[in-house]
């Protein structure tokens, strides 16, 4: 009997470390919008070592934040538009080289961590070559001397003989940047790409 207690002893002081490592961890795991190392108590259902209001509201294919939870997590998320003087498929060709996006052609159907990959709900393509493209993935962005991991959502569609691009953002990380600031970085990337 003494070496059962004595096992459930040293299983529940593992336990307890774990949960308070836990609740140090500022960056967490995601996936199809899911926070995979985000913990809630089992009886309470209270988190433990996250804070709900700083999680990505990430959906599958979309990236979408409502005005409440902009304003409560300091304008992290955020959209914006450019029109451009170039044709559809020329100002789709610079966005993509600019930002890395992945069409289905640059996975390997035969790799497990591409099809996972292509399963992440950042990740999105869909193209009407000469009319429409809607990308979504991730991307790097510097602020104020500090990389950014982000997801990246970019609508390019045909606009007479120009274009027009909707761009929407938000982080995957609980580490804050400046909201204005990441705008006007993003907005320049893709003015500069545009050219």
């Amino acid at each position: 009997m003494k070496g059962a207690r004595g096992v459930l002893c040293w299983v529940s002081l593992g336990a307890a470390v774990t949960l308070a490592a836990g609740c140090s961890t500022q960056d967490h795991l995601y996936s199809q919008g899911r926070c995979l190392t985000c913990i809630n108590n089992p009886v309470t259902g209270e988190p433990i070592n996250y804070d709900p209001e700083q999680q990505p509201a990430i959906k599958a294919g979309a990236v979408v934040a409502s005005q409440d939870q902009r304003a409560s997590t300091g304008h992290r998320y955020g959209r914006f538009g450019i029109n451009s003087p170039l044709d559809v498929d020329t100002a789709y060709a610079r966005v993509r080289s600019e930002f890395g996006f992945r069409s289905e052609a640059d996975f390997n159907p035969n790799s497990n961590s591409d099809q996972w990959a292509m399963m992440d709900s950042a990740w999105h393509f869909d193209a009407t070559p000469g009319a429409f493209y809607q990308m979504s993935d991730y991307a790097r962005q510097t602020v104020n001397g500090a990389e950014h991991s982000l997801v990246l959502k970019a609508q390019i569609q045909r606009d007479g003989s120009g274009s027009h691009i909707n761009v929407e953002y938000l982080p995957t990380t609980s580490a804050g940047y400046d909201g204005d600031a990441m705008g006007e970085a993003l907005e320049e990337r893709f003015r500069m790409a545009l050219r």
